[in-house]
């Protein structure tokens, strides 16, 4: 299907700890080479429930490799990782990743709605159809991006700021607790910029966890509770 990162999860689904932090990392190191050059460097961090934090970096700091670590994408060296309080892969379904635009095929014949769609395959597992129910929350995201007039559209026919908002949607009807979203703001027309500003918002009404990679931190500062700062690999300070 292309990179979409569609997943199907066969394993059991398990509660979170109550008062655990949504997501727990303990000196994470991961690399992509043979040659085991580190992308990420003993990386520990803790993000509380209900939090919009902000992952802050330049490109090549190590922000999309953190999301796809914790998407279970890209597999660590060592380090420790727990979701809500339970180990790594128990709560598959409580965490979205909502990847960059330029890591999806947009030539892929696909309708917006049933892209959207793919945001419920974590529940489905093999040889499930889609239910009334998923088609409903579907239309709903649609229509929170203000995008269910594009539902039959072809995505290969969307604008640059139209991918974004079917990528948010698609996170939005998986139901997730904790949402990792990558670079949501870059690149995006004032239209676009203001309807993800106002969904990031409803979110934090609803007690999600939010972690938000930028590299325009300073222009977006106003939407997040805290910062976490990524350079070459590694947690560091703000500049």
């Amino acid at each position: 299907m292309g990179r979409f990162f569609i997943s199907y999860c066969h394993h059991r689904h398990s509660h979170p700890k109550p008062e655990a932090p949504a997501l727990w990392i303990q000196d994470i190191s991961a690399s992509y080479d043979l040659e085991n050059r580190p992308a990420l460097r003993n990386v520990s961090l803790s993000i509380s429930r209900g939090s919009s934090v902000a992952l802050v970096g330049p490109n090549g700091a190590g922000k999309s490799t953190l999301f796809k670590v914790v998407s279970n994408l890209v597999k660590v060296s060592s380090g420790e990782i727990k979701i809500f309080g339970q180990p790594f892969g128990a709560c598959h379904h409580r965490v979205v990743y909502l990847p960059q635009r330029s890591s999806v095929d947009w030539q892929f014949p696909l309708s917006v709605l049933d892209l959207v769609l793919t945001g419920r395959y974590v529940y489905l597992g093999w040889l499930r159809s889609l239910k009334k129910k998923d088609y409903k929350k579907a239309w709903e995201a649609l229509s929170n991006l203000s995008i269910e007039n594009l539902a039959h559209r072809q995505i290969a026919q969307l604008s640059g700021g139209q991918q974004q908002r079917v990528l948010i949607a698609r996170a939005l009807v998986q139901d997730a607790d904790l949402l990792l979203l990558d670079e949501p703001l870059n690149a995006v027309d004032a239209q676009t910029r203001e309807i993800v500003q106002r969904v990031l918002n409803h979110l934090k009404t609803k007690g999600k966890t939010t972690l938000v990679a930028t590299h325009y931190f300073n222009k977006e500062e106003n939407l997040y509770d805290s910062a976490v700062h990524l350079k070459d690999g590694e947690i560091c300070t703000a500049s």
